[in-house]
C-alpha cells in the first residue's frame, strides 16, 4: 500500500511540475498564466489520495468496484468526494476515450473534492458572483465525481447525476451551487461529475479520427459523461442508490449534454429520466464532425504543431491560451457566445443533432425541460428607442416592423419591459416548436416549464431577475450564498422545485399530489409555471406574439437562447 501511495503522489507531482515549468518559462512572476500554474500546485492538496492512517471508527466506508473509499459525514448525509471514475486523461491519454479506473489497495480518501478540469480562470460578470463560478484549482487530471447519499446502504433510492454548465469550456462539479448535501437530505442520492472541457474535451482532428479506431473524434467530454454513468450503474447500489432509477440533469451546456446523451447509443439503458434546465431547443445547431475537425486543424496550425504527437507535448496552459475565444458582445447587439470546442454530430457517439426536435432519439425517457424568465438579458440590453429598434432589426430582418409593432418601446419603462418579453418569447417560441416536433416524431413524454422567481440582487448590484442559472441554487437547496439577502419566499420556492424534481425522479412525472402537471401535447401552447407563477401558463406573452414568431420561423428565421 505504501508503494502505491508513493507512486500516485510522485506521478501527480511530476505531471504538475512539468506543467508549471512549461507554463512559467519566460513569464513574469505576476503573469496570469503563471498564477494559474501556481494554483495547480496548490491544488495538489485537493487530490484524492490513499490514506495510511486508520480512519476514525465512525468514518463512512464503502467498497467500490476498484477499491475501498472513506467518506465524510455531514449531519444525516454521507459524502464521498473526489472519487475517480476514469484514469487521468494526461500525456498519451489526452484526446482518447476515457479509460477504466485502476484498482487500488488500501483505503482511498474521499473527503475532498478534486481539481476542476482544465479551463481559464473564472471572472465575475453580470449577476454571477463567486458561488456561480469555479473556485477549485484546475488540472487535466480531473475525471472525478462527488456523491451525497442518506446512507451507504442498499435501500435503492432514486439517483440524480448532475452535469454542470459552462459552455463546455468552464465550470466544475465542485462549484458551491452544486453541493448535493441538502438535496440528498430529501431522501435521494446526488452525484455531480467533472468532464473534460474546451480543447481537452472537444477538439476533433482528422488524425484523431483515424487514430480512434471508430472513425470519430472530439466528443471526449461526452464519453466522460457516459463513463461516469457506467460507473454509477456499477457502484451506486452500494451507495444507497438504485442503478435502475437514474435521472440525468444539467443546466445550460449541461442541459445540452443531457439532450446529447438522449441521442447517444452508448448511453442507452444508463438512465431512466432526464432534466434539461435551460434547456432544449436553444437554437445552437450541433456542428458536423468535418467542421469540428477543421477547428482542430486551425488550432494545430496556430501553434505550429505538425501532428497530434506534437500537440500532446504542449502544456495544458499553452493549449488553453491557443484556444481562447473572446467573450460575446454585450449591450444592444448582444450575441451568442462563440463555442468552438463542443460536441459534434459524428454519427457514432451522437446520432443526429438533438437541437432539432425531429431528430430520432435513442433513449425514449421522460424529459422535464424549460427556461428561466430572464435568460436572454444577461449580456446587456438596449436602453433607448433607437437602440431597441436596431436590436430588433438586427435579429429579425424583414420581420422587424411586425415585432416592433407588438413590443412598445417609446419610453425607458416600455423598453425595459419589452426587451425582457421579446427575449423570453424568442426562446420560449423555440421551445414550443422543439417540444411539438419531439412529441410528434418520437412520442417522448415532455414536461416543459417557465420559471420566474427572481434571484436576490447582490448587495450594491443590479437586479437581473430569473437570469440564466438562477434556478439551480433553489434546485439544490443552496440558498444564503454570496452577498445577497434571501427570504422565506426563497425557501418556499426551493422546496417547490425540489418537490417537482423528486416526484419526477420517482415516477417519471413531476406532478405532485397538490400540483398536477400533464405531459405536453403538440396542440398546446401552455407550459408549467414554476417559481412565483404556479400552474399552467402560456409559453409566450400573447397569442399575437406567438403567431408572429411562428410565422418568422416558417419563413426560415432562426431563434436562439441569447
Amino acid at each position: 500500500m505504501a508503494d502505491s501511495r508513493s507512486e500516485l503522489a510522485t506521478d501527480r507531482r511530476s505531471a504538475i511540475r512539468r506543467s508549471f515549468l512549461i507554463t512559467a518559462r519566460g513569464r513574469t512572476a505576476l503573469h496570469p498564466v503563471r498564477i494559474f500554474a501556481i494554483r495547480l500546485l496548490a491544488g495538489v492538496t485537493l487530490a484524492v489520495t490513499l490514506t495510511a492512517a486508520a480512519p476514525p471508527p465512525d468514518a463512512p466506508m464503502v467498497r467500490l468496484d476498484n477499491g475501498q473509499v472513506k467518506g465524510v459525514r455531514s449531519g444525516a448525509v454521507v459524502a464521498f468526494l473526489g472519487v475517480p471514475y476514469a484514469q487521468p486523461p494526461v500525456d498519451g491519454l489526452r484526446w482518447r476515450d476515457p479509460q477504466p479506473v485502476r484498482h487500488w489497495n488500501g483505503i482511498r480518501n474521499a473527503t475532498q473534492k478534486s481539481a476542476a478540469c482544465y479551463q481559464s480562470p473564472s471572472r465575475l460578470f453580470g449577476p454571477y458572483t463567486d458561488e456561480f463560478l469555479n473556485q477549485a484549482p484546475v488540472s487535466e487530471d480531473c475525471l472525478y465525481l462527488n456523491v451525497w447519499t442518506p446512507g451507504a446502504d442498499t435501500k435503492g433510492r432514486p439517483v440524480l447525476v448532475y452535469i454542470h454548465g459552462g459552455g463546455f469550456g468552464s465550470g466544475s462539479a465542485s462549484m458551491p451551487i452544486y453541493d448535493g448535501a441538502k438535496l440528498a437530505g430529501r431522501g435521494v442520492v446526488v452525484i455531480s461529475i467533472n468532464y473534460r472541457l474546451g480543447v481537452f474535451g472537444f477538439m476533433a482532428h482528422p488524425e484523431l479520427t483515424r487514430e480512434s479506431g471508430h472513425g470519430t473524434s472530439g466528443n471526449y467530454g461526452l464519453l466522460d459523461m457516459i463513463a461516469a454513468l457506467k460507473w454509477v450503474r456499477s457502484n451506486v447500489a452500494r451507495l444507497g442508490g438504485n442503478p435502475d432509477d437514474v435521472t440525468i440533469s444539467g443546466e445550460s451546456a449541461g442541459a445540452a449534454a443531457v439532450n446529447d446523451l438522449i441521442v447517444a447509443p452508448a448511453a442507452k439503458g444508463l438512465f431512466q429520466r432526464a432534466v434539461a434546465v435551460s434547456g432544449s431547443g436553444m437554437g445552437v445547431n450541433m456542428r458536423t464532425l468535418e467542421k469540428a475537425e477543421g477547428y482542430g486543424v486551425e488550432l494545430a496550425q496556430r501553434v505550429g504543431a505538425g501532428s497530434i504527437a506534437d500537440l500532446r507535448k504542449l502544456s495544458p496552459a499553452q493549449l488553453q491560451e491557443a484556444s481562447y475565444v473572446p467573450p460575446p458582445k454585450s449591450g444592444k447587439n448582444a450575441s451568442m457566445p462563440e463555442i468552438r470546442f463542443a460536441p459534434n454530430d459524428d454519427g457514432v457517439v451522437v446520432k443526429g443533432d438533438p437541437g432539432a426536435g425531429s431528430t430520432p432519439i435513442v433513449s425514449n425517457v421522460p424529459l422535464m425541460t424549460g427556461f428561466n424568465a430572464d435568460e436572454g438579458t444577461v449580456f446587456g440590453v438596449p436602453k433607448s428607442p433607437a437602440d431597441f429598434e436596431e436590436f430588433v432589426k438586427n435579429r429579425y430582418g424583414d420581420f422587424a416592423d411586425r415585432f416592433l409593432a407588438l413590443y412598445p418601446h417609446s419610453t425607458t419603462s416600455e423598453i425595459d419591459h419589452s426587451i425582457k418579453e421579446i427575449s423570453r418569447d424568442r426562446y420560449m417560441a423555440n421551445l414550443l416548436v422543439w417540444a411539438r416536433e419531439r412529441v410528434r416524431s418520437s412520442g417522448q413524454a415532455v414536461y416543459p416549464y417557465l420559471y420566474d422567481h427572481p434571484y436576490p440582487a447582490a448587495t450594491g448590484g443590479a437586479a437581473f431577475g430569473a437570469f440564466h442559472t438562477a434556478s439551480v441554487p433553489y434546485l439544490f437547496g443552496n440558498l444564503g450564498m454570496g452577498p445577497r439577502k434571501f427570504t422565506d419566499k426563497d425557501v418556499t420556492v426551493s422546496r417547490q422545485l425540489q418537490d417537482y424534481l423528486i416526484a419526477f425522479m420517482q415516477h417519471g412525472s413531476p406532478a405532485t399530489p397538490s400540483s398536477p402537471w400533464a405531459r405536453f401535447s403538440p396542440d398546446d401552447s401552455l407550459v408549467m409555471g414554476l417559481g412565483d407563477t404556479l400552474g399552467p401558463r402560456p409559453a409566450l406573452s400573447s397569442p399575437q406574439r406567438e403567431t408572429t414568431f411562428q410565422a418568422y420561423l416558417e419563413a426560415g428565421g432562426k431563434l436562439s437562447l441569447f
